[in-house]
């Protein structure tokens, strides 16, 4: 398990990108992840942020979220003193109501969480894997992705800073058992 810490100074030197919002950072891509869930998140808001379109709240989840944490059961969004929980099995149940023949068992929700992830916060992340823990992160994009999508197993953010746990034991295996970015 190798655990990167991001902060804003980070993402600003690793990436040329300001960040003002670490935790809204997470939310700041495209992933359908967040899709069935943005009346949920849409409770975060303030009122006048309220009953817009989807793309609208999750603007606005941008800069508005306090904390996120992910673990392989929930994801938990927290703005002041307002939580919302995603589990595992909700998501699994929607996934299972559109894609029955899925196995919904093999959801990594933090993986999924990451890719909702703006590229700044991916790119960062890849440079210091590749810089701190030495592993051979690929370029391409949708490389890049799958990599993040298995290998993030924990997500936690606050407003100082955000930690990922990434496992590479979790990517696949080369013929002589050594992992894929060694």
């Amino acid at each position: 398990m190798i655990t990167i810490e991001i902060h804003e100074t980070d993402l600003n030197e690793l990436t040329r990108t300001e960040v003002h919002n670490l935790p809204g950072a997470l939310f700041a891509g495209t992933s359908p992840l967040l899709k069935p869930f943005m009346k949920k998140l849409e409770t975060l808001l303030p009122v006048q942020n309220k009953g817009r379109s989807d793309s609208y709240i999750l603007s606005a989840l941008h800069s508005h979220i306090d904390e996120v944490h992910a673990d392989e059961n929930v994801i938990c969004v927290k703005s002041g003193d307002k939580l919302v929980e995603i589990s595992r099995e909700e998501l699994g149940e929607l996934m299972g109501e559109r894609y029955p023949s899925t196995d919904h068992h093999r959801l990594n929700l933090p993986g999924l969480l990451f890719l909702q992830s703006g590229p700044a916060l991916q790119s960062a992340s890849a440079i210091l894997l590749r810089r701190e823990h030495k592993l051979r992160i690929p370029d391409g994009r949708r490389t890049l992705r799958y990599i993040f999508h298995m290998g993030v197993v924990f997500v936690d953010a606050n407003k100082e800073r955000i930690i990922v746990n990434f496992d590479p034991d979790r990517l696949p295996k080369r013929a002589d058992g050594s992992g894929v970015l060694e």
